[in-house]
């Protein structure tokens, strides 16, 4: 049960291992608690006439997908946007899951950080860099009495996202302890999108990341994509025992229509099945003047 465990969080949590990973994981976890038995594919795209794991959320009979979402008002004067977004993970009977708010873009922010191998603590980190051009994020690791532990410089490719472990960021510097307790700063010359997760073994949930800088509106991913009141979701999840979860809601006074945008951590598109759709891009979505919006993978309409 515990190398099934490593295997579903490393994939969630290590991008750079996903693709080599993804035969023995969806091998290794056929037997598993989580039911997860369904053999590797090319996007996600599942059939539509499953049996009953159509009524699932949890999409455990597909591939695992992680990413993150954008989501774009489609006038630039609205105002009254509310998102944010449940996703967890299945494990037997149970589904943890944990809610993520819409991080400010950021050049400079907080993350407490407790890390124990023997209490099988960690923090996970996702860094997005939704600008045209490359980013470098440097991070510096500090100890309970503020000293410094290690820095390290990761960079993030164009539209791509980062995910790791605080432990596996650290990894090359020896002088650093695999258990700690202390802060993460992450700084970066180009404002850059955020998300910690603080793991105990199977159990995760949210950690707050504090701007330290002036928050900024998120770049333009191209036409009808980003820009000024678009909000960005640092981590997504699909398949794999994982479900992701997007509420959105409208506390103005008119209508409002968005667009939902899903991408890969290499900036391809990811492609989910939400509200009973397959793709990576849902436009048009209409939310009612102070009403509310769900996707997700289980369609009760």
């Amino acid at each position: 049960m515990k190398r099934i465990l490593a295997i579903l969080i490393v994939l969630l949590f290590s991008t750079s291992v996903l693709s080599a990973q993804t035969v023995q994981t969806t091998t290794s976890t056929s037997s598993g608690p989580g039911g997860n038995s369904g053999p590797g594919g090319d996007s996600g795209r599942g059939d539509d006439d499953d049996d009953d794991d159509d009524d699932d959320d949890d999409d455990d009979d597909r591939p695992l997908q992680i990413g993150y979402a954008i989501i774009t008002p489609m006038s630039v004067t609205t105002s009254g946007l509310v998102v944010f977004e449940t996703f967890g993970l299945k494990w037997g009977f149970d589904f943890l899951h944990a809610g993520v708010l819409p991080p400010d873009m950021t050049t400079n922010a907080l993350l407490f950080v407790d890390a124990n191998g023997r209490l099988s603590r960690n923090l996970g980190v996702a860094i997005v860099n939704p600008n045209s051009s490359n980013v470098n994020v440097t991070l510096t690791l500090r100890g309970a009495n503020g000293s410094v532990l290690g820095t390290t410089v990761v960079n993030v490719p164009s539209h791509h996202q980062v995910a790791k472990f605080v432990t596996e960021l650290f990894a090359a510097d020896r002088a650093v302890p695999r258990d700690i307790t202390g802060t993460l700063q992450l700084t970066s010359a180009t404002p850059v999108s955020a998300v910690g997760l603080r793991f105990r073994g199977i159990n995760f949930s949210t950690i707050p990341v504090t701007n330290l800088s002036n928050p900024g509106p998120l770049p333009s991913f191209g036409t009808g994509i980003g820009g000024p009141g678009a909000l960005l979701l640092p981590q997504f999840a699909a398949g794999g025992g994982w479900a992701t979860e997007i509420v959105m809601a409208n506390h103005g006074s008119t209508s409002m229509t968005v667009r939902l945008d899903l991408f890969k951590s290499d900036g391809t598109a990811l492609m989910a099945t939400l509200n009973g759709k397959t793709a990576s891009s849902f436009t048009d979505l209409v939310i009612p003047a102070g009403g509310v919006l769900v996707l997700s993978r289980n369609d009760d309409d």
